[in-house]
């Protein structure tokens, strides 16, 4: 959508204070999982929206200026989350099904949490495919955002399709919250310390594609963990070769792993 959203992390913040909330109401924490992850999605969807209508549709042409005004919102946002809930970290609690780690050798194990998280967006990943590939919203969003002028031509109203299409993602960002609180304290500051992985993601995968994001998360995740292995301690170093490693694939490879092809490759 040529947005720099660099509030996209307070969707994440948002939906994991929705868990939280919820938990509060409903002491059954599966149930309340249950209930948390359409909720967020709603939450953030609604907020996405909002965003989208009073600031990102008159930034469209301006892409630096997103980067600017999304932090901007960034930081009230995160304010907001102070005021409302406090500076205290607050705990979303996993049910008791979630407790425990699946042992794949003595020196290897990986927490049910982790494991539960990682189909969750293997579930989320075949949704956006979906969506994407086999509806009209994602037809008529992949016609917008490769030429809305051609798109409006045909029928299609760009404004609504960006508006659907900002909060979709806003709410997806949402479930991520749930998913982060399981094994995170939830924080004003939770979705700030995803955003620049997340940019980094995007660029090495190749912006526009969805199975290039996907390829460009497993290379980050696995090669960020590789070098960690090597002094576990120090996991701000492994984050600093990691940037020194994108910078330098990014000068072989500028359009990322899987580049766009056709006309949007030109754009």
């Amino acid at each position: 959508m040529r947005v720099i959203n660099m509030a996209h992390g307070e969707f994440i913040m948002m939906g994991a204070y929705t868990g939280y909330v919820v938990q509060q109401f409903i002491s059954n924490h599966t149930l309340s999982l249950l209930i948390a992850l359409p909720l967020a999605f709603f939450v953030t969807f609604t907020a996405g929206i909002i965003m989208e209508r009073l600031v990102i549709r008159h930034l469209y042409k301006k892409p630096l200026d997103t980067l600017l005004a999304t932090f901007g919102i960034s930081i009230a946002l995160q304010q907001i989350a102070k005021n409302i809930f406090g500076t205290q970290a607050r705990p979303l609690t996993s049910p008791s099904w979630l407790d425990g780690s699946l042992s794949l050798s003595d020196d290897l194990s990986i927490s049910y949490i982790r494991v539960a998280i990682f189909i969750l967006s293997l579930i989320f990943l075949a949704l956006l495919l979906y969506v994407m590939k086999r509806t009209r919203l994602g037809l008529e969003t992949r016609a917008v955002t490769q030429n809305p002028i051609m798109a409006a031509n045909m029928g299609i109203n760009p404004e609504r399709i960006n508006m659907i299409t900002f909060g979709f993602g806003s709410g997806i960002a949402g479930i991520a919250g749930i998913a982060i609180g399981l094994f995170s304290k939830v924080t004003s500051e939770l979705g700030s310390e995803y955003i620049v992985q997340s940019f980094m993601t995007v660029v090495v995968g190749g912006v526009g594609n969805i199975w290039g994001t996907l390829a460009g998360a497993s290379l980050i995740g696995f090669l960020q963990k590789f070098i960690e292995w090597f002094n576990p301690s120090n996991t701000l170093a492994a984050q600093t070769y990691m940037i020194i490693f994108i910078i330098l694939f990014i000068q072989f490879r500028p359009k990322g792993i899987v580049a766009l092809k056709g006309r949007a490759a030109d754009e």
